[in-house]
């Protein structure tokens, strides 16, 4: 049994109910219905964060991400030919890392030449360790985030081996 989780929702109700009924006898029914519904949010918040229970509908144990996405974060798949690439169709990256931009003139139906706007390094599932660590390298050499494989300065795919499997 677990009675700081127990101590917690009678804590939770004698808050809710006490200010609720402190502005209701103060006439600010509106303000108290306000404040209830924010204290339920706010305390259901927290009781979701510091009472993790495994066998709870709302806890998640697995490792982080649950996938892993193809293309590095804000770049898009895209097929050329039959090599798969990532294109950057929004600008993300921002340091010197040599992919460009597609510009509003590059279509899928009209894609440019230039080697320098394709990604060319995918991920798929089942890559080694030292498939990922390329990945991760080039990611950060291009200058962009891959969450699952890089954050931009160091490699985090090692703490996510159960998904890679």
């Amino acid at each position: 049994m677990d009675y700081s989780f127990i101590a917690y929702i009678l804590l939770v109700i004698v808050a809710c109910l006490g200010t609720f009924s402190k502005l209701n006898n103060s006439d600010r029914l509106w303000a108290g219905i306000l404040t209830l519904i924010l204290f339920i949010l706010i305390f259901t918040f927290y009781g979701m964060r510091w009472f993790r229970d495994t066998k709870s509908v709302f806890s998640y144990s697995g490792s982080w991400p649950p996938i892993i996405n193809m293309c590095p974060d804000y770049l898009v798949y895209f097929k050329r030919g039959n090599q798969d690439t990532c294109v950057d169709l929004i600008g993300v990256n921002r340091s010197n890392g040599g992919l460009k931009r597609w510009a509003k003139e590059d279509t899928p139906a009209n894609p440019p030449a230039d080697s320098t706007k394709y990604f060319p390094n995918v991920y798929k599932p089942g890559m080694t360790e030292a498939q990922l660590a390329t990945l991760c390298r080039k990611t950060m050499d291009a200058g962009l985030t891959w969450e699952g494989i890089t954050n931009g300065e160091s490699c985090t795919f090692q703490a996510n081996q159960k998904v890679l499997q």
